[in-house]
């Protein structure tokens, strides 16, 4: 019965310790989300949502892009 008191003990310690780590991530994550919306706000919903797609695209491209030269390395050094 102790033993399993002590892993319950524990396993509170690590789960709290967890918490106290991810506080202050979800505060900032917080103060993100708030500009996000004043940006939403100021700007429309559909220019901010366009703009976020607009951004996704570039990204998606420019990493097809770099495992496309990643592929080609590779091919290269392989034939050698």
């Amino acid at each position: 019965m102790k033993a399993a008191l002590d892993r319950a003990n524990n396993q509170i310690r690590t789960l709290s310790d967890r918490i106290g780590k991810l506080e202050p991530e979800n505060e900032r994550l917080r103060g993100v989300e708030r500009d996000y919306g004043r940006v939403r706000r100021i700007m429309g919903d559909s220019r901010v949502d366009e703009l976020v797609k607009t951004a996704k695209e570039q990204e998606a491209v420019a990493k097809e892009r770099e495992v496309a030269a990643r592929k080609q390395r590779h091919s290269r050094d392989y034939a050698r």
